[in-house]
């Protein structure tokens, strides 16, 4: 039987390191991934287990969410995320919204030597991680 995959990411290794450093604004919390693709349809190009660095470029945040901006040079996103929390009242998919809203109002803040450890891997439907 095929693996389904839920989604690729760049898995945070220390995600309370990474929310101590960062800590969340709302009382969603999660801090543990940043998406490559979600439901691609093959593994192909991912270096699962493979571990490296990552620069946290911003971070942006309102009533909703707070997300932090990363250089994921992987990812299918327009905006690289990691995202740390949301309010139960977020509009699903919150991130893209939230980044249109900080770049058109530019209320990002910027950040030089800000990064975090990562490992590649997938996610299937059961919430299962391989590193």
């Amino acid at each position: 039987m095929k693996q389904a995959i839920k989604f690729t990411a760049l898995f945070v290794k220390d995600t309370q390191e990474l929310l101590n450093k960062f800590p969340p604004k709302h009382k969603k919390v999660f801090g543990h991934h940043s998406t490559i693709e979600f439901k691609p349809q093959n593994l192909d190009g991912l270096e699962i287990g493979k571990e490296q660095e990552i620069r946290i470029i911003g971070r942006a945040s309102d009533e909703f969410g707070d997300d932090l901006l990363v250089e994921n040079v992987k990812s299918k996103n327009k905006y690289p995320h990691i995202t740390l929390s949301r309010d139960e009242n977020a509009p699903p998919l919150y991130s893209k919204i939230l980044f249109e809203k900080a770049v058109g109002s530019k209320t990002i803040e910027y950040f030089n030597n800000e990064s975090v450890k990562v490992i590649e891997g997938y996610s299937d439907f059961n919430n299962n991680i391989f590193l």
